[in-house]
């Protein structure tokens, strides 16, 4: 048997605006997927986190990888991924991940695949890309295949497509590779930088808080972005772009106070992109007050909020009287990890 984790990623601010090419500032998360797989003679998946059985033959997986991609092609040309979307949507998103794999790595052994993970649904914390990373490992693991960490965030990432249509890409390759990491697409210098040297310690006065389920998936977030008028847009994910430079330089020179301020500063340009929710919107307000900082992560729309404050104390009560549970966790943790 192999076993593979890959964690989740939290945004520390540049979502949305990494999609145009600005930099993003992205961290590893301590919750994690883990995915056991065994050989078979057809695929089968056992995902306990959705509660769902799938059992498909290898004939089935490959066809389905390739037509999903014939399907983004054509997405992409015509600039409208519904169909890609119908295509795979819920648990045939798996049977076109894994049929792309088998298809990329050459193979066409079946396996029989277990998913756990701790990693909430539509949260912002990079469900379906540590899912994506996990699957392409472990199905070179599971053939014998010696893959370099470069591959296997490359087939993530088609995987990817499937879900969000052009994702940035920055998601799978904060799963992949873990730690804090700048990100940056469409300057390949810039790709995947580990700030491990400029960051040596852990991020310190961070929780995470589950908001709700967005109301709206990634891709639809993301087009709604793109629908808006350039006049309005534009200096708003410009404005994200010169907050995460410099958070850059704040977390280098350990800036408390300029962490906190340019997490609410990110927060209010997302905002004023239309990805806030109410009750986002009330939690916010109550943090501000009680002296912290918070924002939204990911696509925004709901899901998770990263709040920061030097008063650990009170800002757990302040979450707690909200009606919110404040999550612990670890920001900077390992990357992709074969287990056995």
């Amino acid at each position: 048997m192999v076993t593979v984790s890959v964690p989740g990623k939290v945004y520390l601010i540049g979502e949305h605006a990494v999609v145009y090419g600005k930099p993003a500032i992205i961290a590893a998360v301590g919750r994690r997927v883990t995915v056991n797989a065994e050989p078979a003679d057809r695929v089968q998946i056992i995902d306990n986190q959705m509660g769902s059985e799938m059992d498909w033959s290898v004939d089935e997986c490959l066809i389905a990888g390739r037509r999903a991609n014939e399907l983004w092609k054509a997405g992409n040309a015509a600039g409208d991924f519904t169909e890609l979307f119908q295509f795979t949507k819920g648990d045939a998103f798996k049977r076109a991940a894994i049929g792309t794999f088998m298809n990329e790595f050459g193979v066409s052994s079946g396996c029989a695949l277990t998913i756990e993970s701790s990693i909430p649904l539509g949260s912002g914390l990079g469900s379906s890309s540590a899912l994506s990373v996990a699957l392409a490992a472990v199905v070179a693991e599971l053939n014998g295949l010696s893959v370099p960490r470069e591959e296997v965030n490359r087939l993530a990432y088609l995987a990817e497509r499937y879900k969000h249509g052009r994702p940035s890409g920055g998601d799978n390759t904060a799963c992949c590779y873990g730690g804090l990491v700048w990100f940056r697409k469409d300057t390949p210098e810039n790709v995947i930088r580990s700030l491990k040297e400029e960051v040596p310690y852990s991020l310190e006065d961070f929780v995470l808080v589950y908001i709700k389920e967005p109301e709206r998936t990634t891709g639809e977030l993301v087009s709604h972005v793109r629908s808006l008028d350039p006049a309005v847009r534009d200096p708003l994910v410009d404005d994200i772009s010169e907050a995460t430079h410099m958070m850059r330089t704040a977390l280098k020179g350990r800036d408390v106070g300029s962490v906190a301020g340019l997490i609410d500063r990110a927060w209010d340009d997302l905002a004023g992109l239309g990805l806030s929710v109410p009750e986002a919107d009330e939690l916010v307000a109550r943090i501000r007050a009680a002296g912290g900082a918070a924002k939204l992560c990911g696509a925004c729309g709901g899901g998770i909020m990263l709040v920061h404050s030097t008063d650990r104390a009170r800002l757990d009560q302040v979450i707690k009287d909200a009606g919110y549970e404040p999550w612990e966790t670890e920001l900077g943790v390992e990357g992709l990890r074969v287990e056995h």
